[in-house]
């Protein structure tokens, strides 16, 4: 169809359709190679120290043009810098879905707020989109693979279902814990961070 042979019926209509189908089966591919890797390989020899902040800096800029598209305003709110030693294509993997996520399933005009915050002790991430709520139904199965906890979508509207779960196997593989609660603000993802390398006000 691309290269114009044959005569099909609404050309115009189809070609894009079935590029788009062409690249949801990519992506998907792609991401069960990545869940592949996430359960068979040893991260030990690829640690490195990386910068929280400049990760989420890095995801940040990537993402601000569907936050502008969608008129969402995300808030930076870290008043300190940490390092962290991990394999870092899976750490900013990992960081990409949870803001993504974030940024994607608000409705427009909301706020994603990226706030470092203390847990017994402990520092956690916390990312939080307004103006919307997960079902109580299903908090519990969103890090199942293929869930999606708004069943009209699909994957040419609302990614593979696999996002959360990738992410929680690769915080596995840092021994990092995370949840997802509903707040009054909105939905708050919270990672719990491991003991720092090193930190400095920011």
């Amino acid at each position: 169809m691309m290269l114009g042979y044959g005569d099909y019926k609404d050309h115009d209509k189809y070609l894009p359709l079935a590029y788009d189908s062409a690249q949801d089966i990519e992506k998907l591919v792609k991401e069960i190679i990545l869940i592949t890797k996430t359960e068979n390989v040893d991260i030990s020899s690829r640690l490195c120290e990386v910068s929280l902040v400049q990760t989420i800096d890095d995801t940040v800029q990537d993402i601000m043009p569907l936050a502008d598209e969608k008129g969402i305003c995300i808030h930076q709110q870290i008043a300190r810098d940490i390092t962290l030693t991990v394999d870092k294509e899976l750490w900013c993997k990992a960081i990409s879905n949870i803001i993504g996520n974030a940024v994607f399933h608000s409705p427009s005009g909301a706020q994603v707020f990226i706030e470092l915050e203390e847990q017994n002790g402990k520092d956690a991430l916390a990312v939080t989109n307004t103006d919307t709520a997960v079902p109580k139904e299903d908090i519990e199965h969103l890090f199942a693979p293929f869930y999606r906890a708004d069943k009209s979508r699909n994957r040419a509207t609302g990614g593979s279902g696999l996002g959360l779960y990738i992410v929680r196997n690769i915080l596995d593989m840092h021994g990092m814990s995370c949840d997802i609660k509903n707040t009054q603000r909105g939905v708050c993802f919270t990672l719990l961070l491991p003991g720092a390398a090193n930190r400095s006000d920011t």
